[in-house]
């Protein structure tokens, strides 16, 4: 229900704050998306979890990393590229990192 109890300063700074957040945290994820891929280009799943930094982790952990670096790729490209987004619910693939 609408209240009359935000100013006009109130609401622009409200979207402005969440605008260079939701901006940021996209940008930020595409970015460990970007060193994700760079790491595991060319490997196979078996290959990716025998790096260190994967270790004592199994298959699902890793389709989980997949998907939600795969979420942020596709918001920035929404953002960015103008790609219009798969139908999709990006929120599950994030949910596990929550």
């Amino acid at each position: 229900m609408y209240s009359n109890d935000m100013t006009w300063q109130n609401w622009t700074g409200a979207i402005q704050g969440n605008a260079n957040s939701l901006l940021n945290d996209i940008q930020a994820g595409k970015e460990l998306a970007d060193k994700f891929n760079a790491m595991t280009y060319g490997l196979t799943d078996e290959q990716i979890l025998a790096l260190g930094a994967f270790s004592n982790r199994i298959e699902p952990d890793l389709t989980a990393i997949k998907y939600a670096t795969g979420a942020f790729v596709d918001l920035y490209n929404a953002l960015y590229g103008g790609a219009a987004l798969p139908a999709a619910s990006r929120v599950a693939y994030l949910e596990p990192f929550v």
